[in-house]
């Protein structure tokens, strides 16, 4: 047997042109879906690894998720609340005061018109009281000098007073005349105090 006989069926020899093409573009189409069968798994597993965004979120919203970030807005909440309860107490207080004025004003108005009506019934009681002396005086005067001086040395001596000046000069001057000179020296010095300006 010949070293060049063999087998019929291998065939060691070039592939025909066309055949040759076929399978260098099956190759290529064979490394391109690999390429891209490829690219979707990294893609898909880059996409994995990365922490979903809320949608609609930005970054500066998506920094507010952190712990500190947290515990501040906490704070900042709190902090909210108080200076809401400290005004709602100031609007208390506020209310509260208005209320204590006006009870005070109530207190004044009451106040104001006990003090007129004492102040009316004061001079009520001067006029009274002028009136009693002024009849006193004419009483007085009609008596005679030597019973007048009697009578009136003892009485209150700020009344003998109040009297003389009610009375005429030279009526009073009468009844003086007749008291005993210390008597008529106090009424005098009175009596003269009063008719000062």
């Amino acid at each position: 047997m010949h070293a060049g006989s063999g087998d019929p069926q291998k065939t060691t020899g070039p592939l025909p042109p066309g055949m040759e093409y076929d399978m260098e573009s099956a190759m290529k189409q064979y490394c391109l879906i690999c390429c891209l069968l490829l690219g979707i798994a990294v893609a898909h597993a880059s996409a994995e690894q990365q922490p979903h965004a809320a949608p609609g979120r930005t970054d500066h919203q998506q920094q507010y998720e952190s712990v500190e970030e947290r515990r501040i807005m906490e704070s900042i909440r709190d902090t909210d609340s108080f200076v809401t309860r400290e005004k709602e107490n100031v609007e208390d207080r506020k209310k509260e005061l208005k209320r204590m004025e006006a009870e005070v004003d109530k207190k004044i108005d009451q106040l104001t018109r006990l003090r007129n009506e004492i102040t009316k019934l004061l001079e009520q009681k001067s006029e009274e009281e002028e009136k009693r002396v002024t009849e006193l005086a004419r009483v007085y005067e009609k008596m005679t000098a030597e019973k007048a001086a009697a009578v009136m040395g003892s009485i209150d001596q700020d009344l003998a007073i109040a009297i003389l000046t009610k009375m005429k000069t030279k009526s009073a001057a009468k009844i003086l005349g007749n008291m005993e000179r210390e008597k008529a020296a106090r009424l005098t010095t009175g009596f003269s105090t009063l008719d000062k300006p």
